[in-house]
């Protein structure tokens, strides 16, 4: 039997797209190694963490508010923060963006910015607001809270 080249790569091609739709492409694609920025992932954010039975975290915000702006610069990016979060799921969502992003926030109840919610496969809510009449609270303070609403 004469092999040509051309019949050679015309396996080699029907091997590497089988093995391609044969790849579950699943929300088990979604990570946790970084924070998700559009409303149109949301779906898949909720239903990998539902698939896992693992809480997730939402984040709603807007560029021009100052509590925003501390959120994100006092515990978001503190490294101790960010290593508790590391291990979940997790999205930001601008709600003066997209009509999509307005839309999730309006059907999540967001009445407020931040707000900073932890969301459990059930579909509890637990929100947590680190400002208060008497100011922000310690990093360590907001931690034993969100370790709090992760294990619910």
């Amino acid at each position: 039997m004469n092999k040509s080249p051309a019949s050679a790569f015309l396996l080699l091609l029907a091997f590497i797209v089988a093995t391609f739709l044969s790849i579950p492409h699943t929300a088990e694609a979604v990570t946790t190694s970084k924070w998700y920025k559009k409303a149109s992932s949301f779906e898949k954010i909720e239903k990998a963490a539902k698939q896992k039975d693992k809480p997730y975290i939402v984040f709603f915000y807007t560029d021009w508010c100052g509590y925003c702006k501390k959120m994100n610069k006092k515990y978001l990016s503190n490294t101790k923060v960010k290593k508790v979060l590391s291990k979940y799921y997790r999205i930001k969502i601008k709600t003066d963006g997209s009509e999509k992003a307005k839309a999730l926030a309006h059907r999540k109840g967001v009445h407020g910015i931040p707000d900073f919610r932890v969301v459990h496969p059930d579909g509890r809510n637990l929100r947590i607001h680190p400002f208060g009449k008497n100011g922000a609270v310690e990093v360590e303070t907001f931690i034993k809270a969100l370790k709090a609403a992760l294990k619910g």
